[in-house]
């Protein structure tokens, strides 16, 4: 079973190289052009408030090939909207002729749909490991002495 993902490179500069591995060489690293913004003309209100958010928030690492990806995300976030709202309307379970109850056939498809769209949204850096594994982003806490300091000063 292979242990924890290798640390970004440009983290493993930052830190010295520690594991002392051969890093690649910096001239043969290739900028991405940044994602085009137009949105797609196929989204609905859900997947148009996604879409601006992704902009806006992850535009800094998105490249060109990123956008179809954020456009299936942001389509997934319309369909799931429209499901949560026919299980509003009908209930997250439904009743047989003879009164037994099951859950909603929309369930399992929803269910499904979030797991795709989680999945989508690591690869595009949208969560805090996933962006520490790409070397974009780290959040860190702040200590007790960095909390007293900023209040003192």
């Amino acid at each position: 079973m292979p242990g924890p993902p290798p640390k970004p490179a440009e983290k493993a500069r930052k830190l010295g190289n520690p594991g002392k591995r051969k890093m690649p060489d910096r001239s043969n690293v290739v900028a991405l052009p940044s994602m085009k913004t137009d949105k797609p003309d196929t989204l609905g209100a859900d997947g148009s408030r996604f879409w601006d958010q992704t902009i806006e928030v992850c535009s800094g690492w998105l490249g060109n090939s990123d956008y179809e990806m954020v456009r299936l995300c942001a389509e997934a976030m319309d369909r799931r909207a429209f499901m949560l709202r026919v299980l509003a309307e009908e209930g997250w379970s439904v009743v047989t002729d003879k009164g037994y109850p099951y859950k909603h056939p929309l369930v399992g498809p929803l269910m499904e749909l979030e797991s795709q769209i989680g999945k989508w949204m690591a690869a595009l850096g949208m969560t805090p490991a996933d962006r520490t594994r790409m070397g974009v982003a780290e959040v860190k806490a702040r200590s007790v002495l960095e909390q007293l300091r900023e209040k003192r000063g």
